[in-house]
């Protein structure tokens, strides 16, 4: 299984293997750190973002800035 990450601050992708998720990585185009999160996260992470009015972020344990 492959996961496609995107970075939050440049928009860059790229694909990681299942083994990255759960972890923190850095975006390799402009270093910023960023956690993957564990598939069973990411129905909820989607609906936080959905229902933000704007730019969002969720760090490791939960909280939102935006």
């Amino acid at each position: 299984m492959h996961i496609i990450a995107k970075c939050p601050r440049c928009g860059f992708r790229w694909w990681l293997d299942a083994a990255a998720v759960d972890r923190r990585m850095r975006c390799r185009k402009c270093f910023m750190l960023l956690k993957v999160p564990d598939l069973t996260e990411v129905p909820h992470a989607a609906e936080v973002i959905n229902q933000a009015h704007s730019d969002l972020y969720v760090d490791d344990t939960g909280r939102t800035y935006g």
